[in-house]
């Protein structure tokens, strides 16, 4: 028994992806990918800025290429490590900060690897303990907080055919994330596992165009609607500006016009209430599926904003739609126009108006801050208010709640990234709203709100609701809280991520989850035939009653 449970262990070691004898070309860059990283934003030297960082990278690539073994790469690490300079002791790196640590998203376990020799595992140690103090070269702390890269090679002169200039680009965004990126730890899949994923699909590409779309998979991982990616290739490589005439919405599982965009290029093809079907005899839940690698967003609901297009990825000029009509199906062959081809049709309401009963409406997207006291005092003897959010607002949230609210109270917290620890957060700042007033608004305060509403959107829902008479009605908004930082990955080609970590102040979160309500409602396919607001309906009946 002794025996077979020897073999048994030989075999693991022997065919595990990171095992002794088995050192595969995608493992030696994992751990590469994750030591550069590491040193960039620990090591004093490198912090500093003494290296040029990108051809470190480049000398590692090239100099443990021929490495079989981990005990050969943790031996070289070792030597490579050595060479950029002695770590002096670091006394303020006991200091514990005045502020709380979040340390979901912390974790340097991997420098303890079983697979490390001894000293490369007391070598990172020492570096993790003596850490690079102050303003790191390659990273700065943006208005609020939030990470912004600094002193990054925009690499206009990037040759996607080389593969060390695409594990560059890789590696890059992993370590971002990795060390700043404030909602890491709700990612669907592990980060480690992303970068054991994406490292052969980067080095498999065959073309400019696979590349691009290796990137843009990368970003979409991050589970985040702040997160998107798009270039000039990908909307010719993947047609990702093209659209139908009219406005589709995920409503009832099924795909559905919900709006004509522009009458003239519909020419009367499709009518509200339409349900698509098929696109080049293709099923739309089969399309839906297969391309939603290349979909971003927090949460499926925020997915479904970019179905419009998803549908229609790789198709040019127009395509043969079939829907159903009622209990009719049929098809029709319409063209596709990019957005900016179209002659958007605008309905929105006024800033801000009176419904039956003496219930006021206020369009969040319309109405600006310099309207916000003409609009309360027109509606301080109103029986309800409803603030519609399923848009994106202009700042008025801290005015509009100095009315509804008696005294002040606070509706977010935050975390930022801890810049002496990278990986760690601390949580830092709140936000409060409203002041003492004995004559706050004391009719009911509605909130609606979407899919659409994202962000700022979610972050003016938060405070509203502090409000002491307040119900919110709609379904999963976009779940992606808090400011964007935006950065450079290659060229002129730019990336989004949610910069600081918001919650509410019990510790709640909104990323991913989005605004709950407390009424779910959503449209149906009878209502959009209709051309009913069935979310506004319930709205209505709430303040009635």
């Amino acid at each position: 028994m002794k025996s077979l449970q020897s073999i048994i262990l030989v075999a693991f070691i022997c065919f595990s992806s990171f095992g002794q004898t088995n050192l595969t070309k995608e493992s030696k860059h994992f751990f590469t990918g994750k030591l550069w990283g590491f040193l960039k934003y620990y090591h004093p030297e490198v912090g500093k800025g003494t290296y040029d960082w990108d051809a470190k990278l480049t000398e590692l690539l090239d100099q443990t290429s021929s490495f079989e073994n981990t005990k050969d790469l943790s031996d070289y690490y070792v030597k490579w490590v050595n060479d950029l300079g002695t770590i002096e002791e670091c006394k303020k790196c006991d200091e514990e900060s005045k502020n709380a640590s979040f340390l979901k998203n912390f974790d340097l376990s991997w420098t303890n690897n079983q697979y490390f020799t001894t000293d490369l595992q007391e070598l990172l140690q020492n570096i993790k303990d003596n850490r690079f103090q102050g303003k790191n070269h390659y990273v700065d702390q943006g208005p609020v907080n939030e990470f912004k890269p600094r002193n990054e090679d925009v690499l206009q002169s990037l040759e996607w055919s080389n593969p060390h200039h695409r594990l560059l680009v890789l590696f890059r965004y992993w370590n971002y994330v990795e060390y700043f990126f404030p909602y890491k730890y709700l990612t669907d899949q592990d980060w480690d596992e992303v970068l054991k994923e994406m490292i052969p699909k980067f080095l498999s590409v065959d073309s400019e165009a696979a590349f691009h779309r290796a990137v843009l998979d990368l970003v979409v991982k991050v589970d985040d609607s702040h997160a998107g990616f798009v270039t000039p290739l990908l909307k010719e490589d993947l047609g990702f500006d093209l659209m139908l005439p009219v406005q589709l919405m995920w409503v009832e599982e099924k795909p559905v016009v919900v709006s004509i965009l522009d009458s003239a290029k519909n020419q009367n093809m499709l009518q509200r209430g339409d349900v698509i079907m098929a696109i080049n005899e293709r099923p739309v839940n089969d399309l839906w599926q297969g391309n939603q690698k290349y979909v971003w967003g927090s949460n499926p609901t925020a997915k479904t904003r970019l179905l419009q297009f998803a549908l229609l990825f790789e198709l040019s000029d127009s395509a043969s739609i079939s829907f159903q009509r009622g209990d009719q199906m049929m098809n029709e062959k319409i063209d596709l126009f990019k957005y900016y081809e179209l002659k958007i049709e605008s309905k929105e309401k006024k800033p801000w108006l009176f419904l039956e009963d003496s219930i006021g409406y206020v369009n969040m997207g319309k109405l600006v801050i310099k309207e916000v006291d003409e609009m309360m005092e027109e509606m301080m003897n109103t029986r309800a208010i409803i603030f519609d959010l399923r848009n994106y607002p202009k700042g008025t949230l801290y005015s509009i709640a100095r009315y509804l609210n008696n005294k002040p109270k606070q509706f977010a917290k935050f975390t930022r990234p801890d810049y002496s620890y990278p990986g760690k957060f601390e949580w830092s700042g709140e936000s409060w709203c409203g002041k003492k007033n004995k004559n706050y608004y004391r009719g009911k305060v509605i909130i609606l709100f979407n899919e659409r509403t994202q962000s700022h959107a979610e972050f003016t829902c938060m405070c509203l609701q502090t409000a002491p008479n307040v119900t919110s009605i709609g379904s999963q908004t976009s779940g992606a809280d808090g400011n964007v930082t935006r950065f450079n990955l290659f060229g002129n080609h730019y990336t989004t991520l949610s910069g600081i970590g918001v919650y509410y102040p019990d510790g709640r979160e909104t990323q991913r989850i989005g605004i709950v309500p407390d009424i779910e409602i959503r449209p149906t396919i009878k209502g959009i035939k209709e051309g009913r607001d069935e979310v506004l309906e319930k709205a209505i009946e709430i303040a009635r009653k």
